[in-house]
């Protein structure tokens, strides 16, 4: 991919980059930001060494949420204020699927959190496995705020980490928090200065990078099903092809 594009990716050993690259807009996400993460996050797992995603903003901020350039003709919010409800609800489906592409990797996905993040770009932070964030980050859902509910996965990521009345807290008020507050809220593993930010997430996301990509992959999906029937039918399967696997090599 090159450099012009609004996602761009790399590589660090087994650790796939995901770069998210429209600094001079704070990282502002689009329609086409959105169908760009999903191919990224296609090319990098079509490589068997790809163990992690570690995925990061460009500049000073992760992602200052949708660009506001959306609400003009042509734009998402024009089409979707101009379009009837079962078509718009259809074309949000699809950015839905788009944006929360590596939910279903097989590998898990790291976040490094920075700067602003907010609205879309807190919603895409949610939908990482793991988060590492900047103590000075700043943080919020503001969408209730102005007329609106998150859409892209926080009414789904929010009550799993942070428990129903919290979550509620957050999405009702719009409130902003920073990364420490993150921390204890539940919504991010490590807070760390700014600048520690980058070697603290790789590091982390490296170590991961050391097990095996299927145990990785299935602990991460088995830990994504909620209904507890589904998760132990699940974690079954995924068991006994983790030992066949290990043990079954030469067998």
């Amino acid at each position: 991919m090159t450099a012009d594009r609004s996602v761009v990716i790399g590589l660090d050993g087994r650790v796939g980059r995901i770069v998210l690259n429209r600094p001079h807009r704070h990282n502002a996400q689009t329609p086409q930001m959105w169908r760009e993460l999903r191919e990224a996050v296609d090319e990098l797992v079509s490589d068997p060494d790809v163990r992690v995603l570690l995925v990061t903003g460009a500049g000073p901020s992760f992602s200052s949420g949708l660009d506001l350039d959306e609400r003009l003709p042509g734009g998402l919010l024009h089409e979707t204020a101009t379009s009837d409800i079962d078509a718009a609800t259809d074309a949000i489906k699809e950015h839905q699927a788009n944006f929360r592409r590596w939910c279903e990797a097989p590998v898990p996905v790291v976040a490094a959190v920075h700067g602003t993040t907010i609205g879309a770009g807190l919603q895409l932070a949610l939908s990482a496995d793991i988060r590492f964030v900047a103590n000075e980050a700043v943080l919020s859902i503001p969408e209730v705020s102005l007329g609106l509910i998150p859409d892209l996965g926080a009414s789904v990521d929010l009550p799993r980490l942070v428990g129903l009345e919290r979550a509620l807290d957050l999405i009702l008020t719009g409130r902003r928090f920073n990364g420490r507050e993150a921390v204890e809220l539940g919504l991010a593993l490590r807070s760390v200065p700014a600048a520690e930010l980058e070697e603290a997430a790789l590091g982390y996301a490296t170590a991961l990078a050391q097990h095996s990509r299927l145990a990785l992959g299935k602990a991460k999906s088995a830990t994504r099903e909620t209904d507890p029937v589904a998760n132990l039918a699940y974690a079954a399967r995924a068991q006994a092809e983790c030992v066949k696997d290990v043990f079954g090599r030469g067998v």
